[in-house]
C-alpha cells in the first residue's frame, strides 16, 4: 500500500531533517507528523477523495508521532542517519500495514 510507505518515509525524513536543522526533539517530531499527514491529505485531495486522515479513525498521525520519536531515539543513540531513517520508516510502514489489515481504529469521538 503506497499510503503506508509515504507515511513512513515522510514522517521519518521530516523528523530527521528537522533534527539536523537544529530543532528540538518535540518540534522535529511534530514537523515529521505534519509532513507525513499533510502529504497524505494532499494526495487524497488531488484524487478528489475525502482525506482518510480525517475520517477513517485508523492510527495515521499516531503512527507518525511514535515513529518520529523512534528517529529521535536513534539520533540520541548516535546511529547513522541512513539506518535511523530506514529503520524508523520500516517500523511505521509495518505498523500502518498491520493497522489496515486488522482494522485497528482509535477511539471515536463526537461533538456535543
Amino acid at each position: 500500500m503506497p499510503d503506508a510507505f509515504g507515511l513512513g518515509i515522510f514522517a521519518a525524513g521530516g523528523t530527521h531533517l528537522a533534527l539536523v536543522s537544529g530543532q528540538s526533539p518535540m518540534v522535529a517530531v511534530l514537523m515529521g507528523v505534519i509532513t507525513a499527514v499533510v502529504g497524505g491529505v494532499l494526495r487524497d485531495v488531488l484524487v478528489n477523495e475525502v482525506p482518510r486522515a480525517f475520517h477513517d479513525h485508523q492510527p495515521y498521525a499516531v503512527i507518525a508521532f511514535a515513529g518520529g520519536w523512534l528517529v529521535v531515539l536513534f539520533d540520541f543513540l548516535m546511529l547513522p542517519a541512513s539506518i535511523s531513517v530506514l529503520a524508523s520508516a520500516s517500523v511505521m510502514v509495518l505498523v500502518r500495514l498491520l493497522a489496515v489489515k486488522f482494522g485497528w481504529e482509535l477511539k471515536r469521538w463526537r461533538f456535543l
